[in-house]
């Protein structure tokens, strides 16, 4: 954990209302990001961003400094998704689904900044995957979300979603086969 994170936790922890506005600022997005993608909905995403840095106010004095604080802020995120899926009677069936270098040519350019036509192409590619990933079971798709955008290791994951390691790791490879399956047949 960054020695920053902790020092912020600390002062938290005894009260220090500007120490946790910090911790908020530091992990938004990222908390953001990630329940938007797993709810679709900005208003959704809003609310359960909310709710999950409300849950973690209130439960901050139980948080354990010597346990990864990431880790323990996104198993908060996505609980608060669950509890929103089954507020709204809407969780989908595979929520709860438990089975198991750089170019040195490149860096020789004067400018790097990708070309409008290039922009475009990101920009749809960036969609389809975008599409793809909302096609996909919901507990392959959050293991990708919190492997390739947020960065956690399996471990970390594992530890997040409460699922064991070797599960992870067959629905991190699941996920991907998937996708790779439904990226090949929207691009033909």
């Amino acid at each position: 954990m960054d020695q920053d994170d902790i020092e912020l936790i600390i002062k938290a922890k005894s009260g220090d209302l500007e120490s946790f506005d910090l911790i908020v600022v530091r992990y938004l997005k990222s908390i953001f990001n990630f329940t938007y993608r797993l709810t679709n909905s900005r208003d959704d995403a809003d609310d359960t961003t909310q709710e999950t840095f409300l849950k973690v106010w209130k439960n901050l004095r139980s948080f354990d400094i010597n346990k990864n604080f990431k880790t323990w802020l996104f198993t908060i995120a996505r609980n608060t998704v669950t509890d929103l899926f089954r507020k709204k009677k809407s969780i989908p069936s595979s929520f709860f689904d438990n089975n198991d270098g750089e170019n040195p040519l490149l860096n020789n350019l004067s400018d790097t900044e990708p070309l409008p036509d290039q922009l475009i192409s990101m920009a749809e590619d960036k969609k389809l995957l975008e599409d793809m990933l909302n096609k996909i079971p919901i507990s392959y798709k959050e293991v990708l979300l919190l492997r390739y955008i947020e960065d956690l290791t399996f471990e970390e994951i594992s530890e997040a979603l409460g699922r064991p390691s070797n599960t992870i790791r067959s629905q991190h490879k699941r996920g991907l086969l998937l996708l790779r399956k439904l990226l090949t047949t929207a691009t033909k």
